[in-house]
């Protein structure tokens, strides 16, 4: 952003704008601050826009107002949406994004030239002109159609919409696939590990399996040797190569409701590069040596190895098995995964004490989805358990020695960073925490502070919802290629290592290491950087594409609980935020956001800002803060991904047959 001002003109300024719901928005200054934009002033802009702007001379100079003079760049566009009719015979597009607004009216003339009769409902691409010579009534921008699709409500067309709005890669051809199948591995020095009693714990529906444990016994008493073996990808892509440029277009595999989009070939990815249990199989394995007693890493080595997978594990029996059940595996298998429990347990008791990393288990709540057919099986919710715990300690702790090993080697390497929040926004979160727990919340500027405060949070029945908040107030972890350390975990050093069939910050750190073992070239610090930025930003689309597909599912599958019902679905919610215009609320059954909007409540419902309480005049009823109860599902949108409830009547009471009230 930069500001301009030339001689006997107004002053010009060039910036990012954010509209809010409302329909005003805010200019963001390079200093941090930001002008206000009123709507009458927007100029047909939208969220996420560069423009520029200029100083309304007749506004105050102490609060000063800008108006958008030329739109530079076009954030969101061309965007996906679902047609809809207007009044008139006019037609117009709700985008999927949340981030533009909720509904955009469509060109006549482009409507007039589409091939086919628009239909209500159908997905669209749309996009938006940089200048327009009218704009309707409500100044909302023209949307130019620039082609139809299928019709919204079906798991397909839904994710394909989705696909195509965050620009997610088409799958691998056959022609891909077939290429893939015959690569051939480097050839480097390997340690032969096939004789050790070694398994997989993943997901039930995981096919990628791309780390694997094994444990051996060491010459000092006391000791032992935990192997994390990762699966050896960079033996197979090599740095350059038409499947490597295919691999970083995508980054990542994206893992949809019912869609799978894997960064490599299936050929690769569930195959090839695959632990696949009674398989040999090329690994990159991290020697772990560790005290029994303590878990404390003594030393650590690395070697490209081949291993042979004993068995596959999922997270349920695994869990099953810790708890006392039964447990369908070889004594081998069994006594592996106990003492690995076991010394998974103490890595992380020593790493809270040491490291004092933020405590936050929050559920997993996914949509579980059928590929083919493509339909929706349910939400299941998976909670953090030792069972996750034992391969996320061992996994930790193999990235932490790479990242050292790069560090050692000054070989240029791609970590993962995540940096100390911002006081003021630490500050602004105590604030709105307080609130919601009802009691003070200190100063949160030590790390002390916070993992008491994030301690004592898990007592809350808002515990999830302060979790979300806390998380939102932090930044946001990223690659790049000065190793600045973890602040959540409290690493000084850490990188991606663990997943290079899925992510390709970790394949580039293989890569570099591979190139470093065979003495041949290896990425610039220069390159290194560059990548580090495409990966951090392919992280975040591929982020939003999951969330907005997650909740989109999610919606879909109560709008289909409601009809099975033929009567208002009825939501357990958990009331976090009251303003004088609605209730926010969490469904923690369903890991959504939802709100109760003033416009949803009988005219007998008043607000209190003095105490923040909905309260109905008729029958006592109220809404407020950390308040758990029902509430009736009003309005659930899949387009936008919003979910509107109204409060449910409070259970009437029972009477004994006496009269008297339980």
């Amino acid at each position: 952003m930069k500001k301009e001002k030339k001689s006997g003109k107004p002053l010009e300024i060039t910036g990012e704008l954010s509209v809010n719901v409302q329909g005003y928005g805010f200019l963001r200054l390079p200093e941090g601050d930001s002008l206000f934009v009123p709507p009458k002033y927007l100029g047909g802009a939208v969220t996420g826009d560069t423009v520029l702007a200029v100083i309304d001379p007749q506004s105050d100079p102490t609060r000063p107002v800008a108006a958008v003079k030329r739109i530079l760049q076009r954030k969101f566009s061309p965007f996906v949406g679902c047609l809809t009719p207007l009044r008139g015979g006019r037609w117009g597009i709700r985008p999927l994004r949340h981030e533009l607004p909720g509904l955009l009216p469509l060109s006549p003339k482009s409507v007039e030239r589409s091939p086919v009769p628009l239909r209500e409902g159908n997905w669209a691409k749309a996009e938006l002109p940089f200048s327009q010579e009218e704009f309707p009534e409500d100044l909302l921008p023209w949307a130019e159609l620039l082609e139809t699709g299928k019709e919204s409500g079906t798991v397909t067309a839904d994710l394909d919409a989705i696909v195509e709005e965050y620009h997610i890669p088409a799958p691998y051809t056959q022609e891909d696939e077939a290429k893939a199948a015959v690569l051939a591995p480097v050839k480097v020095r390997r340690t032969d590990c096939t004789q050790q009693t070694t398994v997989t714990i993943d997901p039930v529906d995981a096919r990628d399996y791309d780390d694997a444990l094994s444990l051996a016994p060491c010459a000092q008493k006391g000791q032992v040797v935990v192997g994390v073996h990762i699966a050896d990808v960079a033996s197979y892509v090599r740095p350059g190569s038409p499947l490597d440029r295919q691999a970083r277009e995508r980054c990542f595999t994206s893992y949809l409701p019912g869609r799978t989009l894997p960064m490599l070939p299936k050929a690769l990815a569930n195959r090839q590069c695959s632990l696949q249990a009674g398989e040999e199989r090329l690994a990159h394995t991290v020697f772990l040596r560790l005290d029994e007693h303590t878990g404390e890493i003594l030393s650590w080595q690395r070697r490209h190895t081949r291993i042979r997978v004993s068995q596959r594990l999922c997270y349920e029996q695994v869990q099953t098995f810790l708890s006392g059940g039964d447990f369908d595996a070889p004594p081998e298998v069994q006594n592996l995964v106990k003492r690995l429990a076991d010394l998974s347990a103490l890595l992380r008791h020593r790493r809270m004490n040491q490291e004092r990393f933020l405590p936050m288990g929050m559920p997993e709540i996914r949509v579980v989805c059928s590929e083919s057919p493509s339909r929706i099986l349910g939400v299941q919710q998976n909670e953090d358990n030792p069972s996750h715990q034992l391969v996320e300690e061992f996994m930790l702790a193999a990235n932490q020695c790479v990242a050292r090993e790069l560090q050692q080697l000054h070989l240029p390497g791609l970590y993962r960073n995540h940096l100390c929040p911002d006081p003021e926004k630490l500050q602004e979160f105590a604030e709105s925490a307080t609130v919601m727990l009802g009691e003070k919340v200190g100063h949160l500027t030590s790390r002390g502070a916070m993992v008491r405060f994030l301690k004592h949070a898990e007592r809350s029945p808002l515990k999830d919802v302060l979790y979300m908040a806390f998380l939102r107030h932090l930044p946001r972890a990223d690659y790049g290629e000065e190793c600045q350390g973890h602040f959540g975990l409290g690493k000084e050093y850490y990188c991606h290592f663990t997943s290079p069939i899925r992510r390709y910050a970790d394949l580039l750190v293989h890569q570099q290491l591979l190139a470093h073992d065979l003495r041949r070239k290896t990425y610039s610090l220069e390159a290194v950087h560059d990548l580090g930025s495409l990966c951090s930003a392919k992280e975040y689309n591929c982020d939003q594409a999951e969330f907005a597909a997650s909740d989109r599912m999610k919606i879909r599958y109560l709008l289909a609980l409601g009809r099975e019902k033929a009567a208002p679905l009825l939501l357990t919610g958990e009331v976090c935020r009251v303003t004088k215009t609605s209730a926010q609320v969490y469904l923690p059954d369903y890991g959504l956001m939802a709100f109760v909007q003033e416009s949803d409540l009988p005219r007998s419902w008043r607000f209190d800002a003095q105490k923040c309480v909905w309260s109905n005049t008729r029958d006592g009823d109220r809404i407020y803060i950390t308040q758990k109860r029902q509430f009736r599902m009003e309005m659930a949108d899949p387009v936008r991904g919003e979910l509107h409830l109204s409060p449910a009547p409070p259970p009437k009471e029972e009477k004994t047959p006496a009269g008297k009230r339980k």
